[in-house]
């Protein structure tokens, strides 16, 4: 191999790697990577947080194609009832599928819209909102529709990823960024009349995964 291809060689391996290291992220979601973001998510320490019984009523709000649907529904039982929010059509319909193929009939499924996530009102034990908060625009509207899709009590529980270097950036910059830092999720939260009872963070280090860490906030309705 001469001096040029090897060149082109080692760029075309550099290049494939970026790819993939990409194309692996972009797919996190997907039900292919949820083995292996069991191994950093700590979703049973997130589903502890809702403090949830059997038959309860949580709803997953920005639920992508299920990850943690599935989970919500097993613990709930079949008498218990998880709401599946997501805006995409398409990840409904992968969402769907899982659902049939794990045989799981206590889902319903919601396609919101990006300033109400359509929940039923005075209904929800705990909802949850994981990695999709930065997403939502209409922060405010979103969270007053919550506050009345909950019971008197009712828990919410926050998990989003901000990188270091980006913790003291304005909040259009790290929403770009596809991020939030918890400093501006608290504020959000005690406006719209909940409380805090516990913040993390970090809670997740994904530094290998995202270069970046999460944070978690749980918080109550007021009364």
């Amino acid at each position: 191999m001469n001096f040029m291809m090897r060149i082109l060689f080692f760029f075309f391996l550099v290049g494939g790697c970026q790819l993939y290291a990409q194309d692996t992220w972009k797919d996190v979601y997907k039900e292919s990577a949820w083995a292996d973001r069991d191994r950093w998510q700590k979703a049973e320490e997130l589903i502890k947080e809702l403090n949830l019984k059997k038959e309860s009523q949580v709803a997953d709000v920005g639920c992508h194609e299920g990850y943690m649907t599935t989970k919500l529904a097993a613990v709930v039982g079949p008498k218990g009832k998880v709401y599946a929010v997501d805006v995409e059509q398409p990840k409904l319909d992968r969402l769907a599928v899982n659902l049939e193929k794990r045989n799981l009939t206590n889902v319903q499924v919601i396609k919101g819209d990006y300033d109400n996530p359509k929940l039923p009102l005075n209904t929800l034990d705990a909802v949850i909102i994981l990695d999709t908060y930065h997403e939502m625009d209409d922060h405010d509207e979103i969270l007053r529709h919550i506050v009345s899709a909950l019971k008197p009590n009712g828990r919410l529980v926050l998990c989003e990823a901000i990188a270091d270097e980006r913790r003291d950036s304005p909040r259009a910059d790290q929403e770009r960024k596809h991020e939030l830092g918890i400093r501006f999720a608290l504020e959000d939260l005690k406006k719209a009349g909940f409380s805090i009872l516990k913040q993390q963070d970090p809670f997740v280090d994904r530094t290998k995964e995202k270069s970046d860490k999460m944070w978690l906030i749980v918080a109550v309705k007021d009364k």
